[in-house]
């Protein structure tokens, strides 16, 4: 067995590994690895010390072997690199995010949070053609439709709508994250592309899930990359 393999763990780095990985492993990585570098150069020397003459041991095995642990050292290097990298880039991210605090923004999306107490909220959607009626269908975190809004000669673009809170009873809907989907169809019956969007007031920054979030009040929360126009 080489001395490269009788080392437990010098091998675990990959350059494909995901970035929440690296970022996470890099540091704890490079010192492992860099420990078992010079166990590994304490083990040459002391075997070429005690090497019989008679039969030398194979340079050439160990100069590969050196060079595995050479080409590591710098895989793992380029990690730490690219770890550096994220966490600037997400700070970054994050720093520009806080000018959107107070600003109403728009951003593609299909869910909303309901309260409970019944309050509107505000929903949009573009179309990709004029429709003659559109269909907007409230959904629950089940799945199951709890009321659908209909609109009336909806134009080709952004359309606007505000929903009542409340279920097809007339009820407040309980409180809770929920999501709409958009059907519309031309004088023909044929059905058109509706994009939804999510807007409202930020009133806050969160990127404790990695990602940097916009949260709109009711309207729920969204990517900060997802926003697609920011108005005073």
């Amino acid at each position: 067995m080489s001395i490269l393999n009788s080392l437990t763990g010098a091998g675990t780095a990959s350059g494909s590994t995901a970035s929440t990985a690296v970022a996470t492993n890099a540091s704890t990585s490079a010192s492992t690895v860099a420990s078992q570098y010079q166990t590994f150069l304490k083990m040459l020397t002391t075997e070429l010390q005690n090497q019989d003459p008679t039969q030398p041991l194979d340079s050439s095995q160990f100069t590969s072997q050196l060079a595995q642990f050479s080409s590591l050292e710098q895989q793992l290097q380029t990690n730490s690199n690219l770890s550096n990298l994220i966490t600037a880039q997400q700070s970054a991210t994050f720093n520009s995010a806080i000018g959107y605090i107070g600003h109403s923004v728009q951003a593609t999306g299909d869910s909303f949070t309901a309260t409970g107490s019944g309050s509107s909220v505000p929903l949009a959607f573009s179309l990709a053609g004029t429709a003659t009626s559109a269909k907007v269908s409230i959904l629950n975190a089940a799945g199951q439709t709890v009321n659908t809004v209909s609109v009336q000669n909806p134009a080709a673009g952004m359309n606007t709508l505000t929903l009542s809170g409340q279920d097809s009873n007339g009820n407040p809907l309980p409180a809770g994250t929920y999501t709409y989907a958009v059907s519309a169809t031309d004088i023909s019956g044929k059905s058109i592309a509706a994009t939804t969007y999510q807007t409202g007031t930020v009133t806050g920054v969160n990127s404790s899930s990695g990602t940097t979030m916009l949260q709109l009040g009711t309207t729920g929360s969204v990517p900060v990359s997802q926003v697609v126009q920011v108005t005073s």
